[in-house]
């Protein structure tokens, strides 16, 4: 059943509790079917995905987190008109951009993001300077579209993947340290953002995902969550996946041209 939401409506906290875990319920559905089973997880959990596709993709993927990252702050000042109306969670939002910007200390998680790539062997040139695939920048821009021209709730619907990637990133974690060699030092990157999306962390911080939700479950109440022609909760929600998906099989591509 598709989910679909009334412009203007002030959902009760049961309604908006119960459309945000549908979305959520959604997107891990998709997430298992388009990421999990597709062959760069299976091959990467069965401890059999070649180390060159892994470099590439690592390569590609710390440059987009260096990118969705600065995205992200960027958010706070496109949807100000929301955080005005709903104050308390200006400070969740600011504790939520921080960290990823100070931890483990300035500029933040790239710092996190380069030790993982050195242990893949990788320079900082090589993740900084290099063009990212279509696939890769695809995301980026298709985030990017969501927060300058599309809605506060279309973004959160968006994110509604930081759940999920923390997850992804517990396995991906659990492969590298179980088959490739990676110590939780070496596999830092992982391991930081399993704790950062799901968990509280770095002294209360709250868990990226459950901010995600109570963002996305206050717009509903508040009636100020809005959907675009075309676009809407549930599209933003499944094309964030599907995007993801489309980045880890553009690396088993890259990997078997070279």
């Amino acid at each position: 059943m598709s989910i679909k939401i009334e412009r203007g409506k002030k959902y009760s906290t049961q309604e908006a509790k119960a459309i945000v875990d549908g979305l959520y319920a959604k997107v891990r559905e998709r997430w298992e079917a388009r990421v999990n089973q597709r062959p760069f997880m299976q091959q990467l959990m069965a401890g059999k995905l070649p180390l060159k596709t892994l470099q590439i993709f690592f390569r590609h993927w710390g440059a987009y987190t260096i990118e969705i990252n600065t995205l992200t702050a960027c958010t706070y000042h496109r949807n100000i008109t929301f955080f005005k109306v709903n104050r308390d969670l200006m400070g969740p939002i600011g504790e939520k951009i921080a960290d990823e910007f100070i931890h483990p200390k300035p500029p933040g998680h790239f710092l996190v993001m380069m030790e993982t790539a050195k242990a893949f062997g990788l320079s900082e040139d090589e993740v900084f300077t290099s063009s990212m695939p279509s696939e890769f920048r695809g995301k980026i821009d298709f985030m990017r579209g969501i927060v300058y021209e599309g809605t506060a709730a279309e973004w959160y619907a968006a994110v509604t993947t930081e759940e999920q990637i923390g997850h992804w990133s517990a396995a991906c974690y659990q492969a590298l340290t179980t088959y490739y060699g990676f110590d939780r030092a070496k596999a830092t990157y992982f391991a930081t953002h399993v704790e950062a999306d799901l968990e509280e962390h770095e002294e209360g911080v709250m868990g990226h995902a459950s901010f995600n939700r109570m963002a996305l479950q206050r717009l509903l109440e508040t009636g100020m969550a809005e959907e675009r022609p075309t676009y809407g909760l549930e599209y933003c929600a499944m094309t964030s996946v599907d995007l993801h998906g489309a980045m880890l099989r553009s690396a088993l591509e890259e990997a078997e041209r070279a």
